[in-house]
């Protein structure tokens, strides 16, 4: 009966063993929701980077009254733009950045065009309070961007516009990095904080991961934020273990 037993509990191990193994292995990201605003399809434009070169994967995905549900194979935490896929054809950007994170699911609800929420695994409800912080200025900054498209293509475009719109540029980019600062300041140990890199240049990326705990540089965000930063070359804030 001992030798069963002892047969029993090494089995019931092997098993738990080999479903954390599965847990741990897991190469997909289902996503799944829906986006009002959306006529026909989504882009999901995915930006990985393998040997210091950047590789690119989209999906399109049909939708329904803007809802959809897919699973995309990843190998690591990428970089993910959501884009509404009629006004892609039509050669206007509608969309939205958000992290590609294996072995999660990412939900998606709101407008495409006036506001979007993330929710699903930790890592996205935590992504979801980034975007809070920060899509504000990212809607001021689209706006701007179409109004600017718009006069461009009716070549009502002078150089004094020109002026303005670049001034106004650089006030938001402003104030999108330091809205960026502070929430980096405040959220030091979320994973999802490392998306902010995305938005600023290379020497205010820099700056900003050195405010963000090791534990995240170095987790599985490690294969996100290091070739975008040349994150060897530089040191963290030191933190107490």
């Amino acid at each position: 009966m001992k030798r069963t037993f002892k047969q029993m509990m090494m089995l019931l191990f092997a098993a738990l063993m080999l479903a954390q193994c599965a847990q741990h292995e897991d190469k997909t990201l289902r996503i799944r929701g829906k986006l009002t605003g959306v006529k026909d399809s989504l882009l999901f434009a995915i930006t990985g980077v393998e040997n210091g070169e950047p590789v690119f994967k989209d999906t399109t995905v049909c939708t329904k009254n803007g809802e959809f549900d897919l699973t995309i194979s990843l190998d690591s935490v990428c970089l993910m733009e959501v884009i509404d896929g009629a006004n892609d054809r039509n050669h206007r950007y509608v969309g939205f950045y958000a992290l590609a994170v294996p072995g999660e699911e990412m939900v998606l609800e709101g407008d495409i065009n006036k506001g979007w929420r993330f929710g699903g695994s930790e890592v996205y409800r935590q992504l979801n309070e980034v975007e809070k912080a920060i899509q504000p200025v990212n809607l001021e900054m689209r706006q701007m961007a179409q109004q600017f498209d718009s006069l461009v293509h009716c070549k009502e475009f002078t150089e004094e516009l020109e002026k303005q719109y670049s001034e106004r540029g650089v006030t938001l980019y402003n104030k999108l990095e330091a809205t960026a600062f502070v929430f980096a300041k405040m959220h030091p140990n979320m994973e999802a904080a490392v998306i902010l890199i995305n938005y600023l240049d290379v020497d205010a990326a820099k700056k900003l991961v050195k405010l963000l705990h090791p534990s995240v540089l170095k987790g599985r965000m490690k294969s996100f934020v290091d070739p975008r930063i040349n994150l060897p070359s530089m040191q963290t804030v030191p933190y107490d273990e």
